[in-house]
């Protein structure tokens, strides 16, 4: 455990270490403007009284001591606040300004021990020069003056300064979810092309394949004469060779940690769809139309728009009828997958992840087309539609106005672990208690005070059997034995005047804490003797 010394040391290093930051040409004309606004009282009180001397002297000292703390308030805020604060005894024009320096302590220096060390030394001085300057009355008024003067300021700056750094911390925390889902939304963009990557290997591999099997076949005719096998031979070693080449451009883009493909190659939206109705699903195709497909890439676009829509009603809509509908006509190729509402007493959706239609937009808008997605009619519904001859990119990206990724399944909700919540009751929390340590304090303060009353009222009444039985001429040293400890400081007009020459001494009769009236009684000494002995009885107001 460190020495007292050592605890004491490591605060005042605490307390001279500036905060972090240089003031710029702004602060700089807000120091001016502060210190101007605080120098206004004493200069007018200056004026007011006239060109006297003390009061000018006063009034230079206020306001070098006025600038000397606003140039530190900044880097040593605490610091500046002390200095305010015992500027005050000596020169009373500055206690606005000290209140004011204390409100910046709190509303800049985050560090809460400084801020009590500095209370607590200047709380013993105060004390301490009260005690030795015999001036123990006016403890409760310096207690309740500070307080009111820069306990409550200090509380109300630190309160607008965790305001604000809450304030600054959501604005931080809602620009990194943003960072993030960017991130996010990038990455699964990344995977859907990583599939497309090995769709594309699924069936220009399989073509590729063909195409060399045939110019083998038709290498190996007997009746091809040899200038023709040569050229068979070469379409023959070209098929494979791109086929190895694609092999190796796929194998850089697809993603190494991607599940195994489960559907057969090949397979269309109609073997999707019966598979999907052998599992248990409740699902029906409808077609429209004849035409010729979009292509091979929008083809494939297609059947994932399908099996994603058919997964994700599985998924937050179980036991729903779903409706796939595929259109084709001269205009193009739509596709839709609309889902009702789940029966009654299904079980509740879970979380969805969020990003299954982030990548089937990216891999819509690489095939040319546009994908809405949306609540509709209780169920919900995605709909993607490639116009024919639309070359692949050429949509614009995202969704329809109003749609936005996994529409269907409920949103992440904020855990009561959310750090903006945790903040907020931090700083609600520490706004009570500052509120009620400031109760307490002048609780405290009133109540010294009360007790500094009761005592002095105690120390100073006389009691009337007492003084009626005082005579004029009785020695003082034997009217001395049955005086209390400590005179009234309550002296009522209407009293005889004193004797010339003489000590006069007030008490009074009784202890009214109320505020009532009561006897004050004036012994008067000279020469060693009571010379006069008065009464004077008196209401509280008068």
């Amino acid at each position: 455990m460190d020495s007292p010394a050592a605890t004491a040391a490591r605060l005042a290093r605490t307390l001279l270490r500036p905060l972090s930051g240089r003031p710029t040409g702004g602060d700089v004309a807000k120091d001016v403007l502060l210190w101007t606004a605080l120098s206004w009282p004493p200069a007018a009180e200056a004026l007011l009284r006239g060109p006297a001397s003390a009061s000018a002297i006063g009034t230079v000292a206020a306001v070098l001591v006025l600038a000397a703390a606003v140039a530190l308030s900044r880097p040593y805020p605490v610091a500046a606040a002390v200095i305010g604060l015992a500027a005050v005894p000596l020169i009373p024009l500055t206690a606005a300004g000290a209140a004011v320096l204390c409100f910046l302590a709190g509303r800049r220096d985050p560090r809460v021990g400084p801020a009590a060390a500095a209370a607590a030394a200047i709380t013993a001085a105060a004390l301490a020069a009260a005690v030795l300057g015999g001036a123990v009355a006016v403890i409760p008024a310096l207690l309740t003056s500070g307080v009111i003067g820069c306990v409550l300021p200090w509380m109300v700056g630190v309160h607008l300064r965790q305001r604000d750094d809450l304030a600054y911390a959501g604005w931080e925390r809602a620009r990194r979810l943003e960072t993030e889902q960017r991130i996010t939304a990038d990455r699964v963009r990344l995977r859907e092309r990583s599939r497309i990557a090995r769709d594309m290997h699924d069936s220009l591999g399989h073509e590729l394949g063909l195409i060399a099997l045939r110019a083998g076949a038709l290498e190996l005719a007997p009746d091809l004469g040899e200038r023709h096998r040569a050229a068979a031979a070469g379409v023959r070693e070209s098929a494979t060779e791109a086929t190895e080449r694609l092999r190796e451009i796929i194998g850089v883009l697809r993603d190494p940690g991607g599940p195994a493909p489960l559907e057969p190659v090949g397979e269309d939206v109609t073997g999707l769809v019966a598979r999907a109705r052998a599992s248990g699903m409740d699902v029906a195709l409808e077609r429209a139309g004849e035409g010729a497909g979009p292509g091979p890439m929008a083809d494939r676009a297609a059947y994932r728009v399908v099996q994603e829509a058919l997964t994700n009603a599985a998924r937050h809509a179980p036991g729903a009828a779903v409706r796939v509908l595929l259109r084709r006509d001269a205009a193009g190729t739509a596709v839709e997958v609309r889902n009702s509402a789940p029966p009654a007493g299904a079980p509740d959706r879970p979380a969805a992840g969020g990003h299954g239609l982030v990548g089937l937009a990216e891999r819509v808008r690489l095939a040319g087309g546009t994908l809405e997605a949306g609540p509709r009619e209780g169920g919900f519904a995605v709909a993607a539609r490639f116009p024919a001859g639309a070359s692949p990119a050429a949509a614009a990206s995202g969704y329809a106005a109003g749609d936005g990724p996994d529409t269907a399944a409920p949103g992440p909700r904020a855990g009561a672990d959310d750090p903006v919540r945790r903040a907020r009751r931090r700083l609600r929390t520490g706004a009570a208690k500052m509120a009620a340590t400031a109760v307490l304090l002048l609780a405290a303060a009133v109540g010294t005070g009360a007790a500094a009353s009761f005592y002095r009222m105690s120390a100073s009444t006389l009691d009337p059997w007492t003084f009626n039985a005082l005579r004029v001429g009785d020695s003082e040293a034997e009217v001395a034995e049955v005086l209390p400890r400590m005179e009234s400081p309550v002296v009522p007009e209407g009293l005889p005047p004193a004797p010339p020459g003489a000590d006069c001494r007030h008490y009074r009769s009784e202890v009214s804490l109320a505020g009532g009236g009561a006897t004050t009684y004036r012994l008067c000494f000279a020469g060693g003797e009571l010379v006069s002995a008065d009464a004077r009885s008196w209401e509280a107001g008068t």
